[in-house]
């Protein structure tokens, strides 16, 4: 059996190969005070995306996505925390920081958007507060089994993310994978790792009950939003999917058979399709897709190698 670091090694180089056919650059951009963060571009088309991983991952979790929109889209995919080589204060970004850094890096790299936005799990959570915060930067919005939705069973959530050891662990896959990928069945030492590490530690130790969203503040929100979600999610259940899905103005729910919480892992290329069928079937506005600036200057240089892990939201139960 191959050491697990020698595993993760190789699913970096994998993710890494992927984003290289994409023309994937590594670039860091100081957002806010204290906060350097570490982003990828990618792609050569017009349409502007702006993706966001979830907890204790990197940019690449988004694999086979990544592949397929940057064929016609431009694409920033920024790292999250220190996991991936983006330095904050303690480590990590809080829900609020990561909404404040997608507005930055829209203003920046889209030339003031709007962009779509979407966010895997803690990502989708950090999307729907920028949607609420920012709407005139969001054009689109895919939420892929998002964290944050208040009208939930946190004190349940919080015991299930709260891992400490390798039985932590072994719940924890229980409510992400249907069918655990191969990779992850060798990686559970080092998916421990991540998610004691001090970005994720400090991403649970500082969400609360303002940074959640209720139905109320997604009827706020007046653009397109896809709604993607594993049948079997474990950690937010599909019941959360269509709550959510019934509050929104404008929305599409897609089910994704025989998944659990981590589709981007277990089901990739169903999750791509399934983005790629919203894009479809919600196509841009003309000011979205034409007479775009060209990307604002931001100082970058080459960032080492990030350390993938797996994504699962963040939270900690609403007091």
């Amino acid at each position: 059996m191959l050491p697990c670091r020698m595993l993760l090694r190789f699913y970096l180089g994998l993710m890494g190969w992927l984003m290289g056919l994409a023309g994937a650059r590594r670039c860091r951009a100081t957002v806010e005070d204290g906060v350097e963060v570490v982003y990828w571009r990618m792609g050569k088309g017009r349409e502007p995306w702006l993706l966001l991983h979830g907890l204790g991952s990197v940019a690449a979790s988004w694999g086979w996505v990544l592949r397929a929109l940057s064929r016609d889209c431009r694409l920033v995919v920024p790292e999250l925390s220190s996991l991936g080589g983006t330095r904050a204060p303690e480590g990590g970004l809080t829900v609020a920081q990561g909404a404040r850094m997608a507005a930055r890096l829209i203003e920046q790299e889209v030339g003031g958007g709007p962009a779509t936005v979407a966010g895997l799990s803690l990502g989708g959570w950090m999307a729907v507060r920028l949607a609420l915060a920012r709407p005139e930067l969001v054009e689109r919005l895919v939420l892929v089994d998002a964290a944050g939705y208040r009208d939930q069973d946190w004190e349940r959530i919080s015991e299930l993310i709260a891992i400490d050891d390798l039985a932590g662990v072994e719940r924890i896959y229980a409510a992400m994978f249907h069918r655990v990928p191969w990779m992850m069945r060798f990686s559970r030492g080092s998916f421990l790792r991540a998610y004691t590490s001090p970005g994720v530690r400090n991403i649970l130790r500082n969400t609360a009950e303002q940074d959640t969203y209720s139905d109320h503040d997604l009827a706020r929100l007046p653009m397109p939003v896809a709604l993607i979600w594993g049948e079997r999610d474990g950690v937010f259940g599909l019941q959360t999917a269509r709550r959510m899905a019934a509050a929104l103005p404008e929305s599409r729910l897609e089910v994704l058979p025989d998944c659990s919480h981590a589709v981007h892992l277990e089901c990739p290329r169903r999750l791509a399709k399934a983005i790629e069928r919203f894009r479809r079937a919600t196509p841009l506005a003309a000011r979205a897709t034409s007479g775009l600036p060209k990307p604002a200057a931001i100082p970058a240089r080459p960032a080492g190698p990030a350390s993938p892990a797996p994504a699962i939201p963040a939270a900690r139960q609403p007091r």
